[in-house]
């Protein structure tokens, strides 16, 4: 198989694989900041995110409150270097492969 067409797969694979944590990441934000039945629909929450180096921290603040989450992998950046990894071998391996042209000599 040709290197383009893996790297082509690659990268579908990275961003489905991306869109679906995006898609939950959404899915968390829009439910903290929904009215909770807990306390009769009053309860409102401002959700965060903290970003370190391959982590992330969700909190939770309102109504007197601060909820914050264990520090967790943070899968956006990790498929984001991935992604710039595969496609970054794969244009070495092609510039390495890549014959020089051969110099053209005018007759004499």
């Amino acid at each position: 198989m040709k290197l383009w067409y893996k790297a082509l797969l690659a990268d579908i694979v990275f961003v489905v694989a991306l869109y679906f944590v995006l898609q939950d990441l959404n899915w968390r934000t829009s439910y903290a900041a929904s009215p909770h039945d807990a306390c009769g629909g009053l309860c409102t929450y401002a959700p965060s995110f903290a970003y370190g180096l391959f982590t992330r921290t969700f909190t939770m603040s309102g109504n007197g409150v601060s909820l914050a989450s264990p520090a967790t992998v943070d899968w956006v950046q990790i498929i984001v270097v991935l992604l710039l990894l595969v496609n970054g071998w794969c244009l070495y391996v092609v510039l390495k492969e890549r014959k020089p042209e051969s110099p053209i000599i005018p007759p004499s």
